[in-house]
């Protein structure tokens, strides 16, 4: 059992990206898994207190970027349980490639598949993984090297300038492999499109 773990929620799904790979870049510690329910998703980290509450405030910094909603909790030698309630439990045996990461988040489904494909139209991206959330929140995450991967979120930001739905965008030049395992493998869906 872990001396601490962090919980880092926000709203959509690419803030918790974000909030992963700087957490375990900031602090050594344990990538865990996530968990989504009601459009707001939460990243679980495991270590020290002293690292956790290190990586939460990385984390949480990260995570500002693409939304205002961030909580980030500390809990002292927590119980069982607390790790139970994890759905979406990191899988280190999840084979992952090396390359940048990019995030496209909106609101709505059909302007995202319409920016993806501009995206890999422009530049020599694939789409990793679609994640969807409850409050038709759609994150699109594209890997390849990181030139690539910067021009085809460009492209989506151009294509989505005047869409209302943005929620957010960034590229993270080198992710943690862990954070590959964590979200580029995980199933398209992971909480109804609601």
């Amino acid at each position: 059992m872990e001396a601490a773990l962090g919980l880092i929620e926000v709203e959509g799904v690419a803030g918790i990206v974000l909030a992963a790979d700087a957490a375990v870049k900031a602090a050594e510690v344990e990538l865990l898994g996530w968990e989504s329910t009601g459009g707001f998703t939460t990243v679980f980290l495991g270590g020290s207190l002293s690292s956790v509450q290190a990586a939460l405030l990385a984390g949480a910094a990260a995570a500002r970027q693409v939304t205002p909603h961030v909580v980030a909790a500390p809990l002292s030698r927590p119980e069982p349980p607390c790790r139970q309630q994890l759905s979406f439990p990191l899988d280190p045996a999840a084979p992952v490639q090396p390359g940048a990461l990019g995030l496209l988040e909106t609101r709505g489904y059909a302007v995202q598949v319409t920016a993806v494909d501009r995206m890999v139209k422009a530049a020599a991206v694939e789409v990793l993984n679609v994640l969807t959330v409850h409050n038709r929140v759609v994150c699109t995450l594209v890997q390849g090297d990181v030139g690539a991967v910067r021009e085809a979120i460009a492209v989506a930001q151009q294509a989505l300038a005047g869409y209302e739905h943005l929620l957010g965008t960034a590229v993270i030049p080198q992710p943690m492999s862990v954070v590959l395992q964590a979200f580029g493998t995980r199933p398209s869906t992971t909480g109804g499109g609601g």
